[in-house]
């Protein structure tokens, strides 16, 4: 790769392109044309036997040669709508530009080695420059008031994703001559699928949107390895943010009961003590634990005590034995949910809670969450 680089992917070996205002688009078009001649040139030295990939075997060969013409692309592809002025007919400037892509679809589009020998930005390229048509044009202000029937408002009439996708592989087919089924141009339909969900264009569980975008595309992805990971990472994104949101969302009165009493020490680890008065051993270890609570009172530790207990009961204790903390009053019924919850009746009861608020049964102590 070191000798293929520096003979052949040079910028000697392109010219670079000079504007000329007077006529820009036509300086352009003479400017592709040359570099349409550089791609053809380099692909008949290719034909001819590179010496450079004599010891390599016919498919590292290939890896090599693909890598090679992906660059000449590249050229081209970057230079698109660089100089381009609203006053031009975009729709011609965009169809001349990329008419070369058809005679050489074969190798440029629909070989598979492009999976190895293009990096993302390659495939970026032709997502919003040959392939800009199939951006899903409503996607990026999606109304919900249209949900019933996934419409979009686009102009003055309702406009379907389904429609969209359809017209733009549609002119993109017909005024560039390219196959729907040619490799990149399925990726970058998958791309937005995977687009959708990083970016999270809809909300979070509206997975309903996500599934539409997954079908309308689903269709046009013929290749059976990129329609298995396209389909798998929906499933993944819906598994993930279904855990999140049984995780995060309260589920019962009690699940709500304990969100109140951690909700203000979030971001700290938290010690949670069920406690009474009555209860020797509790009162035993809040003493045992002064040193322990004083000596972390500058680090991201909260100690809460919980209690059914009422304050007027507790606090005399709490001042004259200097027990810090947070102490928590609840009401007896709320104590009921607490159990029930936690499945314990007897105390001292103790919980570890992560910075995020998770309970956490997998770890022995507190400075293990310290330490995450």
């Amino acid at each position: 790769m070191k000798d293929i680089n520096s003979k052949y992917l040079t910028r000697e070996n392109y010219a670079s392109y000079s504007i000329n205002k007077a006529d820009q688009i036509d300086s352009l078009m003479m400017w592709k044309n040359s570099q349409v001649e550089r791609l053809d040139s380099m692909v008949m030295k290719m034909n001819a036997g590179l010496p450079e990939l004599a010891d390599c075997s016919p498919l590292a060969s290939d890896i090599i040669r693909t890598s090679i013409l992906t660059w000449y692309a590249m050229i081209l592809l970057d230079s698109y709508d660089n100089y381009l002025q609203d006053d031009y007919d975009r729709d011609a400037y965009w169809r001349n530009y990329f008419d070369f892509l058809a005679p050489r679809e074969k190798y440029l589009l629909d070989n598979p080695l492009l999976m190895i020998s293009a990096d993302h930005f390659y495939f970026n390229r032709m997502e919003f420059a040959p392939f800009l048509p199939i951006q899903p044009k409503v996607m990026s202000s999606y109304p919900h008031q249209y949900d019933k029937e996934k419409d979009f408002l686009y102009g003055d009439s309702l406009y379907t994703m389904r429609k969209s996708l359809a017209d733009g592989i549609k002119k993109i087919s017909d005024n560039l001559n390219i196959s729907s089924a040619n490799l990149t141009l399925q990726i970058c339909l998958m791309n937005w699928v995977f687009y959708a969900m990083d970016k999270k264009l809809f909300y979070d569980d509206d997975y309903e949107s996500y599934a539409e975008l997954l079908a309308n595309i689903l269709p046009y992805i013929t290749n059976p390895d990129l329609a298995r990971i396209t389909t798998l990472s929906y499933r993944d994104f819906v598994k993930e943010h279904e855990a999140q949101a049984v995780e995060e969302k309260p589920l019962t009165k009690a699940d709500s009961i304990f969100q109140r009493i951690i909700e203000p020490y979030k971001g700290n680890v938290i010690i949670v003590d069920f406690w009474s008065m009555t209860c020797g051993p509790c009162r035993a270890g809040m003493l045992n634990d002064r040193e322990k609570v004083e000596d972390l009172k500058d680090k991201p530790v909260k100690f809460l005590y919980v209690t059914y207990d009422t304050p007027e009961k507790c606090n005399p204790w709490l001042d004259e034995n200097n027990i810090k903390g947070e102490h928590i009053f609840i009401n007896n019924a709320e104590w009921g949910q607490m159990q029930e919850k936690f499945n314990f009746s007897g105390i001292p009861f103790h919980l570890l809670v992560d910075k995020t608020g998770k309970v956490r049964t997998d770890v022995e102590s507190f400075t293990d969450l310290l330490n995450e």
